[in-house]
């Protein structure tokens, strides 16, 4: 399948079952002739000979830290850069993220980075990366303060999805992109409660592509409608750093959403019906939805989110599903939402 994002710079989402055409289809985009794979010790074993095996006519380099959110931060992008200035890189040369969310920031931050920026392809092996992370330009490390904190707009030349990546992830993975997908479903009735039960398929992944290139495409600087995307994330985020990364991105997404769920009912006065049928909506996810931490301090954390402004922290609620609205609360005014 093909999906083209009109961005500043244009390029295409493309999906086949392996790995075997990543060169060709590299090769309409990047004129360069070195590869920097990235990827993380988890996603190596499994895909990185076969990536350089396909990746024929490139010179191929790679490096491979360890997997996981502590991996996401300054060191980690400064030695990819590193790798970048031994090895002779120029800007028609390119960098390839194989791996999660995690690798196509780092890696995607380096790229933006480095030279003021070089050609950039994103290869993504989990399903939450590659309906959500690899798409819209975002990269960034983490700091001690917070999730994403230094960072750069910077859209890939190309998104290159093998199926095949999704046949060696654990259900918890599975799971931790349902958490996002559902996420969608909130926005969006164009993904229905059937084709979540349905599980991962292709028809999934493009659904929840189309909605995020289209919001992309509207807002790519995140001035506006693409706050919507943060749906459940303000929470989320807080959620993550205090379980020290223990928990992934999507469960934490569900268990903010589920908070928001409550926060919304009482804001807009929701009926009954309204509320369950988005607590009906959540529970497809799969990931029990509550608060494994104290919500007071869930909520001090929000303060450390990069989506803080002058008087609070912007949260989205939802009027209905399909209805996303962004508030700028105070931790003492979201508090009082969840009481």
């Amino acid at each position: 399948m093909k999906l083209t994002v009109n961005a500043t710079k244009k390029y295409d989402i493309v999906s086949f079952p392996s790995f075997d055409r990543l060169a060709e289809e590299i090769k309409k985009k990047v004129r360069g002739k070195n590869v920097l794979i990235v990827s993380d010790d988890n996603v190596a074993p499994l895909y990185m000979k076969k990536t350089i095996d396909a990746l024929t006519g490139f010179s191929v380099f790679t490096f491979v830290f360890p997997t996981g959110e502590k991996s996401k931060n300054v060191d980690t992008y400064l030695k990819i850069i590193g790798v970048l200035a031994e090895r002779g890189f120029v800007r028609q040369d390119c960098v390839v993220a194989l791996g999660g969310g995690v690798v196509g920031d780092a890696a995607g931050f380096a790229a933006a980075t480095y030279m003021r920026g070089i050609s950039f392809v994103q290869c993504p092996t989990s399903f939450l990366a590659m309906i959500d992370s690899s798409v819209g330009g975002k990269t960034a490390v983490d700091l001690p303060q917070g999730k994403n904190l230094l960072g750069a707009f910077y859209q890939p030349d190309l998104v290159y999805i093998a199926m095949e990546t999704l046949r060696t992830l654990p259900e918890r993975e599975i799971r931790c992109g349902m958490g996002e997908a559902v996420k969608y479903a909130f926005l969006s009735d164009s993904i229905s409660p059937d084709l979540l039960k349905k599980g991962v398929t292709e028809e999934l992944i493009f659904k929840c592509l189309k909605i995020k290139a289209d919001v992309v495409e509207k807002d790519e600087f995140d001035k506006g409608a693409r706050a919507f995307l943060n749906l459940g994330h303000t929470l989320g985020h807080a959620v993550e750093k205090l379980s020290d990364f223990s928990l992934s991105h999507g469960e934490c997404v569900v268990k903010g959403l589920s908070k928001i769920i409550d926060m919304s009912a009482k804001k807009y006065s929701l009926s009954k019906e309204k509320k369950q049928r988005m607590v009906s909506l959540l529970a497809l996810s799969g990931t029990e939805p509550d608060l494994p931490f104290d919500l007071s301090e869930v909520l001090r954390e929000t303060v450390h989110d990069k989506k803080r402004e002058e008087g609070g922290v912007n949260f989205v609620l939802l009027k209905d599903v399909g209805e996303p609205t962004s508030v700028l609360l105070t931790v003492e005014e979201a508090e009082a939402l969840l009481q």
